[in-house]
C-alpha cells in the first residue's frame, strides 16, 4: 500500500510519519505518486489507485468534497488539535470574565481602577457540538466548578453533563455558550437572531469553529442592542480581509486557537499518519459524511 503527501512537509514530520507507516512506503511532495492513500491541506488529484484521502485539518468545509468520487473516503483530522482549541477558549474566556484586556490598559495607562469580576463557578456552560474540542471545553469547565450543557446530534451517557438534541435549552440556560461544532451545510447560520433572543442578556458566545456558523448580521446587531452581550471568537467573516471588527462587547482572536507551534503539529501529524493506518487496517475514524458539504468556503486560513 502507497501514502503520497501532496503538500511540503518539515523533515520532523517526515520521521513521525515514515515511523507511523513503517509498513508502507510513503511518498512525499513533490514527487507525485498515484498511491492508495492522500494527506492533504486544501487541493487533491484523484488518481486511479485513491482509496482514501486524509486531511490535515480538523475542518473539511474548504476542500471540494462534492469533487471527491463516493468510492474514496474522506477522513478529517478531527480531534487533532482539540487541546489547543479548548485552551484557547478558555483563555478569552477569562479574558472577559475578570476584565484582563481592560485592565491591562488601565494600568499601563497610569489609571488604577479596580472593575468588577464575574466569576466561572456554579455558572452554566453550554457547549454546542460534542467531538474532541467539546469534550475538552467540558473537562475545563467542570475543574471551574461550572455545570455543563451540551447539544449534540449523537446522546451519550456521560456524568456531571446533561445532553439534548436541540439547541434550544443549552442556548436559553446558559451564562457562557462554545461553538464547537463542524462547518457543514446543516450548521452554516445556525446561530441566527432567533437563536440570540433565546440566550440570556448578559451571556458570553464563544466561536472557536467556524465564522459562518453565526449570521454576521444578525450578531452585529445583536451586540449593539444587547451591550451586556458578549461575542468572543477566534474566527471572523471573510479572513483575512476583516471588516466591522471594532466593536466594544467584543474579544477578538485571528483564528489561532488551533495553535501555530511544533508540538501541537507534531500532535496533528501523529494522528493523520495514524489514522492512515487506521484504514489500511479497515478501521479508520473521522469519516466525513460527504452529503453534508455542498457548499466549499472559498478561503481557509486556520485549522
Amino acid at each position: 500500500m502507497h501514502v503520497y503527501v501532496n503538500f511540503p512537509v518539515e523533515d520532523k514530520f517526515k520521521k513521525i510519519g515514515e515511523s507511523i507507516l513503517d509498513n508502507y512506503d510513503v511518498h512525499w511532495y513533490p514527487d507525485y505518486y498515484d498511491a492508495d492513500a492522500i494527506l492533504i491541506k486544501n487541493t487533491y488529484v484523484i488518481g486511479k489507485n485513491t482509496k482514501m484521502i486524509q486531511t490535515l485539518s480538523a475542518g473539511v468545509d474548504h476542500i471540494d468534497v462534492q469533487g471527491i468520487p463516493e468510492n474514496v473516503v474522506l477522513c478529517s483530522n478531527a480531534g487533532a488539535y482539540s487541546i489547543s482549541v479548548a485552551e484557547h477558549a478558555f483563555a478569552l474566556l477569562l479574558a472577559r470574565a475578570k476584565n484582563v484586556i481592560e485592565n491591562d490598559m488601565n494600568m499601563k495607562n497610569g489609571k488604577f481602577i479596580q472593575s468588577p469580576t464575574k466569576l466561572l463557578y456554579s455558572k452554566t456552560l453550554g457547549i454546542l457540538g460534542y467531538g474532541g474540542i467539546g469534550r475538552r471545553v467540558a473537562e475545563l469547565g467542570k475543574a471551574f466548578g461550572m455545570d455543563i450543557a451540551v447539544f449534540t446530534r449523537t446522546l451519550v451517557k456521560e456524568g456531571g453533563v446533561r445532553f439534548y438534541k436541540e439547541p434550544g435549552p443549552v442556548l436559553e440556560n446558559s451564562d457562557v455558550v462554545v461553538i464547537s461544532l463542524p462547518l457543514t451545510d446543516n450548521t452554516r447560520g445556525m446561530i441566527n437572531s432567533s437563536k440570540l433572543e433565546m440566550m440570556k442578556k448578559d451571556a458570553m458566545l464563544i466561536n472557536v469553529a467556524r465564522a459562518d456558523i453565526v449570521v454576521k448580521e444578525d450578531i452585529l446587531k445583536h451586540l449593539i442592542s444587547n451591550p451586556d452581550f458578549t461575542y468572543i471568537s477566534d474566527v471572523w467573516w471573510n479572513e483575512p480581509n476583516i471588516t466591522e471588527t471594532n466593536i466594544k462587547n467584543t474579544i477578538l482572536s485571528p483564528h489561532i486557537a488551533g495553535g501555530m507551534s511544533g508540538e501541537i503539529m507534531e500532535l496533528a501529524y501523529e494522528q493523520a499518519f495514524r489514522n492512515i493506518k487506521a484504514f489500511f487496517e479497515g478501521k479508520p475514524n473521522n469519516i466525513v459524511r460527504k452529503e453534508e458539504y455542498k457548499k466549499r468556503n472559498e478561503r481557509f486560513v486556520g485549522i
